[in-house]
C-alpha cells in the first residue's frame, strides 16, 4: 500500500465511453481513490433497448460497486421462471424455477440497461464526484501513445451539433476503450481488423404492452425456438411491460421492410396470436449481431474492455456478462498496481486472461445458445439437447438447483491472486478450468442474462 509520501505509479486514466462498462470501471476505480476522466461522444446517456437481465457473476460485480441496492429498488420484485418454448404451439419444453434463489443477495438482476446506466451516472456524480469527471460531447477521433511509451493520448472533438467544434489532445497514463462495438480506440489500434463473424439475420428489439401475456399465463423469460421466429419474450418492468426480441432470418431489407414483417412475427410468437391492434409497442431498436474478438486487449498503455474488445450474439446474455467481468477484473488490476501490491505486468495478465476466456468459452457457448433457438428442431430438441436434460434433473432437487444457479462460473477470474499479498476471494474462482463437464457449461449458460 502506498503511503501519503509515496507517489503512486500512475495518476490519470482516461476512459472512452460513458456506457455501462465505462461508468462501472470509473466507479470501481473511484472506490480505491483512483481518478478517471470519462469521455462520451454523445450529448446524453445511451437509452437504446439492449440488455435487461444480468446473472449471478454480474450481480457480484454490481454489489461490489455499491450499485445493487438501487438496482433492486428500481427492478421488478422477482423473476420467477426461465423457460424454452416451441413457437409452433407455444408448448413449454423445459423451465427452471428461479424463486429458489429469490432470497439470495447475488440472485439475478432484472433491469433495463438504460435505467442501469442512469443509476451508475448518478453514483458517479453524487458519490464519486471528486474522482470521476464525465464529459459529454467529447468524441474521440484517435488514440495513441508517445514513442517512449511513457504517456497515452486521445485526440478529441469537443462540442455539440449546434456549435463550432474544437479539437484537443488529452494525455493520460493509460487509455481504456470502453466505447462499444464501434470503438474509436479499437480502430486506432487495429483498423478494420476484428476477427469473427456477422450472423445472417436482423435482431429486432422492442418494448411491448399486451394483456395476452397475463391472460395466457406467461411470466418470466421465454426463449422461443423456431427457425423463422426465434427469440426471447420476457417480463421487464412494472405495469405490464414486456421485452420482445426476435431474429428475422431475411437479410438485406430496409428498416421499414423489417418493421412491415413484425406483425407476422408477433402473430406467431405471442400467446393468443394477436393482430397488430391488440398490443402496443413502445421503442424499437434493430441490430446486426456478431461474434468477434480483437487480437489483443492491450497495446502499450492502451487497453480495451467489454464491447470495444469483443462482441457476441445476445442469446444467453454473454455479451453484457463478459463486459462486467472484464471491467471488474481490469479494476482489480489497476487497483493492485496503484497500491503497489502488483507490478505493471498485471495489466498484461488482464489482457491475456480475459481474451483467453472469451476465445475458449464465451464465443462457443454464445453460439450454442443462438443455435439452440434458431437451428434446433423444435419438436425433438427437448430430448436431444443435453442442456435440457440437465435442467430437467435439477428441477427434481431444489438445493441442487440453488447451488447450480449460484455457482462460480469458469468465465470469472480473480486477478487479486496476482497481488503480492494474498487476497480474500469471496468465493470467486482463481482458475480457468481447462476442461468442463456439460453441467458446468450449462450452469455458465444459465447464470447469464436473457
Amino acid at each position: 500500500m502506498t503511503t501519503s509520501k509515496e507517489k503512486p505509479p500512475f495518476e490519470k486514466i482516461i476512459i472512452a465511453g460513458a456506457g455501462p462498462s465505462g461508468l462501472l470501471l470509473a466507479i470501481l476505480l473511484a472506490q480505491a481513490h483512483i481518478p478517471s476522466v470519462v469521455l462520451e461522444a454523445w450529448p446524453w446517456l445511451d437509452t437504446r433497448l439492449r440488455a435487461t437481465q444480468y446473472g449471478v457473476p454480474a450481480t457480484r460485480i454490481f454489489r461490489r460497486a455499491g450499485l445493487l441496492p438501487d438496482f433492486r429498488a428500481a427492478s421488478i420484485p422477482k423473476f420467477p421462471t426461465i423457460c424454452w418454448r416451441r413457437v409452433a404451439d407455444g408448448e413449454k419444453l423445459v423451465s427452471i424455477d428461479m424463486s429458489v434463489v429469490e432470497d439470495e443477495e447475488d440472485r439475478m438482476t432484472v433491469l433495463q440497461l438504460g435505467h442501469i446506466i442512469q443509476i451508475m451516472y448518478r453514483h458517479c456524480v453524487e458519490r464519486y464526484g471528486d474522482f470521476i469527471d464525465v464529459r459529454f460531447n467529447h468524441r474521440i477521433l484517435e488514440a495513441g501513445q508517445d514513442e517512449k511509451g511513457k504517456k497515452a493520448w486521445v485526440d478529441v472533438e469537443i462540442g455539440n451539433e449546434d456549435e463550432e467544434k474544437r479539437h484537443e489532445r488529452m494525455e493520460a497514463d493509460y487509455i481504456v476503450g470502453c466505447d462499444g462495438s464501434s470503438s474509436a480506440v479499437r480502430r486506432s489500434l487495429f483498423g478494420r481488423e476484428w476477427p469473427g463473424q456477422t450472423f445472417d439475420c436482423r435482431f429486432i428489439v422492442q418494448n411491448v404492452f399486451y394483456d395476452g401475456f397475463e391472460k395466457h399465463g406467461w411470466d418470466g423469460g421465454n426463449y422461443m425456438i423456431d427457425p423463422e421466429h426465434w427469440g426471447l419474450v420476457a417480463k421487464r418492468g412494472h405495469g405490464g411491460l414486456w421485452r420482445v426480441t426476435y431474429g428475422d432470418p431475411v437479410v438485406g431489407l430496409t428498416d421499414e421492410e423489417y418493421l412491415a414483417r413484425r406483425p407476422w412475427h408477433f402473430k406467431a410468437i405471442l400467446p393468443g396470436h394477436p393482430d397488430a391492434d391488440q398490443y402496443r409497442i413502445e421503442q424499437t431498436n434493430m441490430y446486426n449481431i456478431h461474434n468477434r474478438c480483437v487480437p489483443s486487449f492491450k497495446v502499450g498503455r492502451i487497453l480495451l474492455a467489454a464491447d470495444a474488445a469483443h462482441v457476441c450474439n445476445p442469446m444467453g446474455g454473454y455479451e453484457c456478462m463478459t463486459a462486467c467481468l472484464d471491467v471488474g477484473g481490469l479494476a482489480d488490476c489497476f487497483i493492485g498496481y496503484h497500491q503497489c501490491k502488483a507490478g505493471e505486468e498485471i495489466l498484461d495478465t488482464y489482457a491475456e486472461v480475459r481474451r483467453d476466456i472469451f476465445m475458449k468459452y464465451v464465443d462457443a457457448r454464445s453460439i450454442k445458445n443462438l443455435d439452440r433457438v434458431s437451428k434446433a428442431d423444435p419438436w425433438t430438441v427437448s430430448e436431444t439437447d443435453k442442456f435440457f436434460g440437465i435442467l430437467k434433473e435439477l428441477n427434481e432437487d431444489k438445493q441442487a438447483l440453488k447451488d447450480f444457479l449460484l455457482k462460480v462460473s469458469s468465465i470469472e477470474y480473480d486477478f487479486r491472486k496476482h497481488y503480492d499479498a494474498e487476497p480474500q476471494t469471496n468465493g470467486v474462482s482463481n482458475n480457468v478450468a481447462e476442461k468442463e463437464s456439460a453441467k458446468e457449461e450449462a450452469a455458465a449458460s444459465l447464470q447469464l442474462q436473457v
